[in-house]
């Protein structure tokens, strides 16, 4: 096997892990989604970590395809060539089906977040108008972020 051929190669194992992986976290956003849906506070903190882990993962095949990519001698083969036309074609499939999950799971979210705020409130509202003790009133600060 040529020099040429085994960098070629060894760039499509790469984008196939590429592809796996990011399978891997589109499989974490199904995951988070139905935490979300369960309001399983232990279960989106979960699929939190796992999607930072992969990520982290990502991350370093981007950086490992970037370099190999430097290296080959005749780029223009590599991309012109069908292997690397389909595996770019998956992966970006692949990225916009990420995409659309994690906007889908940010609206989950930002619902959920709201429906819980409205709730403590409607229950705050409560307990302070049903307080024996006149002036005295509950309050709990709710963060923001999640």
């Amino acid at each position: 096997m040529r020099h040429s051929d085994m960098e070629n190669q060894a760039l499509v194992d790469l984008g196939v892990k590429e592809l796996d992986t990011l399978k891997e976290f589109l499989g974490a956003l199904k995951a988070e989604k139905d935490s979300i849906i369960a309001f399983s506070l232990e279960g989106i903190i979960r699929e939190n970590n796992r999607k930072e882990e992969i990520l982290k993962r990502l991350e370093y095949i981007e950086a490992e395809k970037e370099r190999l990519f430097l290296s080959v001698s005749d780029r223009a083969a590599l991309i012109e060539g069908k292997t690397w036309k389909s595996l770019a074609e998956e992966i970006g499939a692949s990225v916009k089906e990420v995409r659309i999950a994690l906007e889908k799971n940010m609206k989950l979210l930002s619902f959920s977040k709201d429906h819980v705020k409205t709730s403590l409130e409607k229950v705050l509202n409560f307990i302070n108008k049903s307080s024996y003790q006149k002036g005295r009133s509950v309050s709990i600060m709710v963060s923001r972020t999640i």
